[in-house]
């Protein structure tokens, strides 16, 4: 039996890396889940709060003066974050707003077909039948295999369930069931050729991996920004390929920002439609520019140099917990991002259809360790989900596999 009293103390984990201390983390957790919520560092915060100060201090006057040029210019930061056309982006308060606004603009004819896969999002999926039961359409979800030999395995799995009726699709960047790194250009490319209308979840993209979102050319790409970009929650955008500029509509009505303008004709639609929502505190967006800049600073090389430090260490986690546990890795290297989700031996006892799983639980009670167990595709299969970000070190991920492999092992 283990040992539930032993829980250990902030002075018993292994340390963490130098820049734990960017991060108002609790020091008495092992936080190897930051794929889930995201984490907002200090200085962000900060800045943040300064933005929302300066509002209080004359609201009337901000919102008529600063507001329009504050967000055109968190736009314009996004977008070179991105490699994006400012003219074709929207803020938005998240992933789930992004898809909704996505589906909501396009109609279907009666047996047209909506692409996705069985690695989506639940949201996702509830969205395409929304739409498909208006319309008469049908949702197709492409069984895409986990673990995964291959970008191309991978991709030919997705196309093979594209028909003449494929209309529409959803494609997620990088998953979080799998974290697998999409070959997303590729299949955007496919789709593309056939006439297809696609729309990307990169709810878990930007600042994991370099996005492109020229070069992606999806029909639209939606994204959170707390996640991975480490943003105040709340911040989120979709990317609108030119041709679709037209037809794309908010799902929240109401009158643009820009009335006042002398010439409210040199706005886009986009602008006009999308830029302001109701009266709101915009300072979750507007600390956008500080974030960019905590994401270039924090490692030689930029972001660039964030990215590659992080999938270096999940990569070297993913080798230790699968000699731990002898178990091989569920997919290439170059398929691995830094969330890694590593197949575990099937459930044992019955079902949890909710709550948290009881390896999960117990991991985190005892050991203080924090990350994602759950059945996938279906019980009683599952996985264990980490994420590593910058605060994140080599020892805590020694830490893991020992108490992973001593909680498997009492399982039996």
């Amino acid at each position: 039996m283990h040992n539930k009293s032993a829980i250990p103390s902030a002075y018993s984990l292994p340390p963490p890396s130098a820049l734990f201390a960017e991060w108002p983390l609790r020091p008495d957790v092992v936080h190897l889940d930051h794929g889930s919520a995201g984490g907002c560092p200090r200085r962000v915060m900060a800045d943040q709060q300064d933005i929302a100060g300066k509002i209080e201090q004359g609201p009337h006057e901000w919102f008529a003066k600063e507001y329009a040029f504050r967000i055109k210019a968190a736009k314009v930061a996004l977008a070179d974050f991105l490699n994006a056309d400012v003219t074709g982006l929207a803020l938005l308060p998240g992933t789930t707003h992004g898809l909704n606004v996505a589906c909501l603009s396009h109609s279907f004819q009666h047996g047209d077909e909506l692409l996705t896969t069985d690695h989506a999002y639940s949201s996702t999926t509830k969205i395409l039948e929304h739409v498909a039961q208006k319309y008469g359409a049908r949702v197709v979800v492409a069984r895409v295999p986990f673990p995964v030999e291959s970008p191309d395995q991978l991709l030919d799995s997705i196309m093979s369930y594209v028909s003449a009726k494929t209309k529409f699709a959803v494609i997620d960047h990088i998953p979080s069931r799998t974290g697998l790194v999409f070959p997303i250009r590729r299949i955007v490319a496919e789709l593309n050729t056939r006439g297809i209308d696609t729309l990307v979840d990169g709810a878990h993209a930007p600042g994991h991996v370099q996005v492109d979102l020229r070069s992606i050319d999806a029909s639209y790409y939606v994204a959170s920004c707390h996640k991975w970009m480490c943003t105040p929650r709340g911040v989120g955008f979709i990317y609108v390929r030119k041709d679709k500029l037209p037809t794309v509509s908010p799902v929240i009505i109401a009158r643009s920002c820009y009335y006042r303008d002398n010439n409210p004709s040199l706005r886009t639609r986009l602008e006009h439609d999308f830029d302001w929502m109701g009266t709101y505190d915009p300072s979750a967006y507007l600390s956008l520019p500080s974030t960019i800049a905590f994401l270039e600073s924090i490692c030689p090389n930029g972001h660039a140099g964030l990215v590659r430090r992080n999938h270096n260490l999940a990569l070297q986690a993913r080798r230790i917990i699968s000699r731990e546990l002898g178990i091989p890795a569920a997919c290439p290297d170059d398929m691995v991002g830094s969330m890694v989700a590593v197949p575990l031996p099937d459930s044992v006892g019955p079902e949890y259809p909710q709550g948290t799983l009881p390896l999960q639980k117990r991991l985190f009670e005892e050991a203080r360790i924090e990350v994602q167990v759950y059945n996938f595709p279906q019980y009683p299969k599952r996985l264990l989900r980490f994420s590593i970000q910058a605060h994140n070190s080599f020892e805590q991920i020694e830490y893991l596999a020992h108490h992973l492999k001593v909680a498997l092992a009492e399982e039996k």
